[in-house]
C-alpha cells in the first residue's frame, strides 16, 4: 500500500491570486530603497525560477539591499494579502482535501498575515503553515514536514519552476498549478511529476479518492487528456 500524501500548498500563485499586488508592492519597495533590479515583470518572475532568495542575489541585488529589502516588505505585504483573493475553488480543494490528508502552507511569504489570510477567507482544516520566518528554503521546510509526517509521503503543489526544482530536492512529488505566476511551459521544462490546470481539475472524486486532471504532457504522465487518481 502507498503511503498517504502529505498534501503542501504554495500560497502566492497557488491558494492566492496575488501577481499583481504583490509585483506592485515589490516594485515600489524596490524604488524607494534604490534597488533597481527585478522591477520590470518579466525580470521579477525570473526570480522564482529558482529558490526566491537566490534568485534575487542573481539577479544582482546586494546582500545588504537584500535585507532591507526584506524589512521593508514585510507590513507592505501583510497590507496587501487584505485586498488579495483566493482562487476559485481553492477553498473547496483544501475542505476536500483536509479531512483525508494533513495539509500545510508553504511559502516564501510571511507566515502571519498567510494565516489571516487563510482564516479571513475560511480555509478550515490546514495544520500549519511555515513561512520566510521558518527558512528562506522550501526544501528545508518539506523536509521538517516530513520528518513530522514520517508515514506520509510529501506532495508540493506550486505554481513556479523553482517550486518544482525545491520539490524535488526535497524528495516530494512535485506538482504544478498551471493558473499561478509562472507559464505552463515554463513548470514543464522543470519536469514535474504532474501538472494541473485549475482548482477545479484537481478536486474531482472518483471511489473516494481524490484525482488530478491531466491535460497536457508530463514527462512522467504520459500524453493526453486522462484522468488519473495520484491522492
Amino acid at each position: 500500500m502507498q503511503p498517504k500524501p502529505l498534501i503542501l500548498l504554495d500560497f502566492d500563485g497557488v491558494i492566492a491570486d496575488s501577481l499583481t499586488a504583490y509585483f506592485e508592492v515589490f516594485r515600489a519597495v524596490c524604488l524607494e530603497e534604490g534597488v533597481h533590479k527585478a522591477i520590470v515583470l518579466e525580470d521579477f518572475l525570473r526570480i522564482f525560477e529558482q529558490n526566491a532568495i537566490q534568485g534575487l542575489i542573481d539577479a544582482g541585488v546586494p546582500l545588504l539591499k537584500l535585507r532591507r529589502l526584506g524589512k521593508a516588505l514585510g507590513p507592505r505585504v501583510a497590507q496587501v494579502n487584505r485586498q488579495v483573493r483566493p482562487f476559485a475553488g481553492m477553498p473547496q480543494l483544501v475542505a476536500e482535501l483536509a479531512p483525508r490528508y494533513p495539509v500545510y502552507v508553504v511559502t516564501s511569504n510571511l507566515a502571519e498575515p498567510v494565516t489571516a489570510f487563510l482564516a479571513r477567507h475560511e480555509f478550515a482544516g490546514i495544520l500549519g503553515v511555515l513561512g520566510s520566518e521558518t527558512d528562506a528554503s522550501k526544501v528545508k521546510k518539506i523536509r521538517r514536514l516530513s520528518k513530522r509526517h514520517p508515514h506520509n509521503r510529501p506532495w508540493y503543489i506550486g505554481d513556479t519552476k523553482g517550486d518544482m526544482l525545491e520539490a524535488r530536492k526535497a524528495g516530494a512529488v512535485s506538482v504544478a498549478a498551471a493558473w499561478g505566476w509562472h507559464s505552463e511551459a515554463l513548470l514543464l521544462s522543470a519536469e514535474p511529476d504532474h501538472l494541473v490546470h485549475s482548482p477545479d481539475k484537481s478536486r474531482a472524486p472518483a471511489d473516494g479518492v481524490i484525482t488530478l486532471t491531466h491535460t497536457c504532457c508530463c514527462p512522467n504522465l504520459g500524453s493526453g487528456n486522462n484522468r488519473q487518481p495520484v491522492i
